[in-house]
Parts: C-alpha cells; structure tokens; sequence
C-alpha cells in the first residue's frame, strides 16, 4: 500500500478536523498495560497525566529492522460524545535496532481505542509511521497494529 501526498494531505485534515471538534473530558482511566501485535509487535504502557486527556505511551517492540523502545506523547479526544471510545493522535521518538545499526528517529501515531465498561481492559488499532534519522535513513509507513491493555490504578 503505498500512500501518496494526497493521501496522506488527507489523513492530516481528517485528524484536524476531529482535533478542533472534539470536546474534552477527564481521562478515562489512570495506567494502561498490555501487548500489541501487529507490523511491530511487543509490550506497550500507557499512562494519564492526572486530569487531563494527554498520555505518555512507552512501547517495547520487535519488527522486521530489529528490537526499539519508542516514547510517545499523546492527545486524546473523545468527538463522538461516548466516554468508552476515544481517537488519540501523537508523535515521539524511538531508539534502538534498525537492520542491525543502532537508530534513532521520530514516530507519529494516530488510533483509536476502545475501554470496556465492566472489565478493566483496552482494545486499540493505530497507525505508527517512523522516520530512521541516525547512521541509516529510512521511513516506514506501514506499522499498524492492534493492542490490549489491563487498565488499573496506582
């Protein structure tokens, strides 16, 4: 699948459009951690800064480069007025293995996530494009993938 200017002008202005759109609420749970599988596949936490809709997502992943840690921030929006189901948008960096070459780059990430209202779980679909900046430039549009997290409370 190889994404054009268009494509990707689009994306953009869908992501803007819910961003000035959307209304904010508290955050819909305190810390997160699970597994994602997908083009990059391995552990994944995320937690909430305490009253607010903004994250910080540590992942540690394996794919077709090699093993890397990424850090991401994220905003999370809830536009369709349903306090289960949210759109987050983000970006960070990531370090660590790339076609056996240490590497460092910047990541975007877009999903969406779903919290279950009785159990205290998570299921997400993102999308996580990545630049390699270090010894080997390279993008990397095509990391999607799925995640389940326990949800819990410190």
């Amino acid at each position: 699948m190889d994404l054009n200017y268009n494509d990707v002008m689009r994306i953009t202005l869908f992501i803007l459009i819910i961003t000035l759109s959307a209304s904010l609420a508290g955050q819909p749970y305190e810390h997160s951690l699970g597994v994602r599988a997908g083009y990059s596949s391995g552990i994944t936490y995320k937690g909430f800064f305490r009253h607010q809709m903004t994250a910080i997502e540590a992942e540690v992943l394996y794919n077709r480069h090699g093993f890397n840690v990424t850090a991401l921030y994220e905003y999370h929006l809830e536009p369709f007025q349903n306090k289960r189901l949210i759109i987050y948008v983000g970006g960070g960096a990531f370090g660590g293995n790339w076609d056996e070459e240490l590497s460092l780059g910047g990541a975007a990430v877009a999903g969406l996530e779903y919290i279950v209202r009785d159990l205290p779980l998570s299921f997400s679909i993102d999308w996580k494009p990545m630049i390699n900046a270090y010894r080997l430039f390279e993008v990397d549009l095509l990391d999607f993938g799925i995640s389940i997290r326990y949800c819990f409370a410190i």
